[in-house]
């Protein structure tokens, strides 16, 4: 069921942060340094938009909109979230201006508006995501994850191609396609935006749920993107824009192959537990979480071994010295906040005890900060890298420890071990002298790495897993034709 179900979401989690990383890749050889970070702190700034104004309301529709069976509840739930995106934008409006101010952007009026345009859309489309993926909706889902990333990117480049390279530019093209999707997404989730009004019980029972998740979603915001902000005030906005290369790469890849599994894997551990199975939940957590080691590990072994070919191949020189130094350290920092993410903090999720996400990210995020402010006065952009992984190893371990010991988490350690090691031997290959002689050129490196990665690791994975092995050739052996 977790495999169909992963597959079912496999083109969303794949075409849209594909061409965000395109996306970070391309603006390096259009954009200036300054304008680079005004940009990519922008985007970054939607995350916080839509976890201050609709997370708590997403996260709530997606746990319990399920249990609205009857239809006059149906049509009160839907009033009553029609209202709250109504309501929702003067407060992202503020949010808009204050997060522009605090990395001291001109306030200008296309600014102001397409910032919040763009903002406002993108928090509109991904609560509608989260409605599609409750209904088990996998082609408005995939819509509406990747329409921004990938239409938009096309209209933004147009823009900065013939109009002006700008943030201005670049934002309008992502706000224009955003918000013309929203129509179609609202009517095929057969949702009725003629409503709208409040109903003090659901949203009683929705605060509760979501506002805990909502504070711990800009805390962890803080965390995850506060570095663009210490770096400003230590070293200077250009210095963010040279940064935000390396740590938005790093971090981005870490997400992309995270998401793989947990579109999947969350809402089949909450029907566990409608179905009044707690042991099963926790059992598909602990699955989830093996998958997604499985995936995470070899592929932050494999950016670490293909970091310089990759920035040489691919990022304009203004931006490659700092994005080599600091994109390694970026992707374990993020393997390390992606794996505590989605496969502890689920947990704390499914049993309902959200307040608990507030007190972890506190301490990653305090951690995170502090640490990221004394290495960038010490060592600069990379010394604020090195700062943010330490925070993030020490809000990992901290919800961990908390998960096992109040809620019986299952750290699945056999799996642990076994694609630890097939990761080591793919990793141990890949830095041979033989293989080293193959990689000549940046491209040739990439190529060759990534061809004996794809051959080793699955092969490193069968000799550890025998009897899955076993399993897939019996039942190969099963659907062989009959000899005649």
């Amino acid at each position: 069921m977790l495999i169909k179900h992963t597959l079912l979401y496999l083109p969303a989690q794949l075409l849209g942060p594909m061409f965000q990383f395109i996306a970070a890749v391309v603006w390096t050889h259009w954009l200036s340094a300054d304008a680079y970070g005004v940009l990519t702190y922008v985007l970054a700034s939607h995350e916080l938009i839509f976890v201050a104004c609709l997370a708590w309301w997403s996260q709530y529709t997606l746990r319990f909109a399920g249990t609205f069976t009857d239809e006059a509840d149906r049509e009160r739930f839907q009033a009553s979230e029609n209202a709250i995106i109504i309501c929702g934008v003067p407060f992202q409006t503020v949010l808009v201006i204050l997060l522009l101010s605090a990395l001291h952007v001109p306030l200008t009026a296309s600014m102001i508006t397409v910032a919040l345009i763009c903002c406002v859309s993108r928090a509109v489309t991904t609560h509608l995501c989260e409605r599609a993926r409750g209904q088990g909706r996998g082609l408005v889902y995939t819509v509406g994850q990747s329409v921004g990333p990938v239409v938009g990117f096309v209209v933004a480049l147009a823009l900065v191609r013939f109009m002006s390279a700008t943030p201005e530019a670049a934002l309008a093209g992502f706000a224009v396609v955003q918000t013309a999707v929203i129509p179609w997404m609202w009517r095929e989730l057969g949702l009725n935006p003629m409503v709208a009004r409040l109903d003090r019980a659901i949203i009683k029972g929705a605060l509760l749920f979501g506002m805990p998740l909502m504070l711990a979603g800009g805390i962890a915001w803080v965390s995850g993107n506060g570095i663009r902000l210490v770096v400003e005030h230590v070293n200077g906005t250009a210095a963010v824009g040279l940064l935000s290369v390396g740590w938005g790469l790093g971090q981005r890849l870490s997400s992309v192959v995270a998401m793989l599994v947990t579109a999947a894997a969350f809402p089949l551990a909450v029907k566990h537990m409608v179905d009044g199975s707690r042991e099963g939940a926790v059992r598909q957590l602990a699955m989830g979480g093996a998958i997604l080691y499985g995936l995470v590990a070899p592929a932050t072994a494999g950016i670490l071994l293909i970091t310089r070919p990759m920035v040489e191949l691919m990022i304009s020189p203004e931006f490659r010295e700092m994005t080599i130094a600091v994109l390694p350290m970026a992707a374990v920092a993020g393997a390390v906040r992606n794996l505590r993410i989605h496969f502890c903090d689920q947990i704390f999720i499914l049993f309902e005890q959200t307040r608990l996400t507030i007190i972890i990210n506190v301490v990653e995020t305090v951690s995170t900060v502090v640490l990221c402010f004394v290495g960038s006065v010490q060592g600069g952009p990379v010394g604020a890298v090195a700062g943010c992984l330490a925070g993030a190893l020490i809000g990992a371990l901290f919800a961990f420890i908390l998960g096992i010991a109040k809620f019986g988490l299952i750290i699945p350690w056999d799996h642990v071990a076994r694609i630890s090691a097939a990761s080591a031997v793919m990793s141990s290959v890949l830095m041979t002298p033989a293989v080293i002689g193959l990689t000549h050129t940046p491209l040739a490196s990439i190529l060759v790495n990534v061809t004996i990665a794809a051959i080793v690791y699955p092969l490193a994975l069968a000799a550890l897993y025998p009897s899955a092995l076993r399993g897939l050739a019996m039942k190969a052996r099963a659907f062989r034709p009959a000899a005649s």
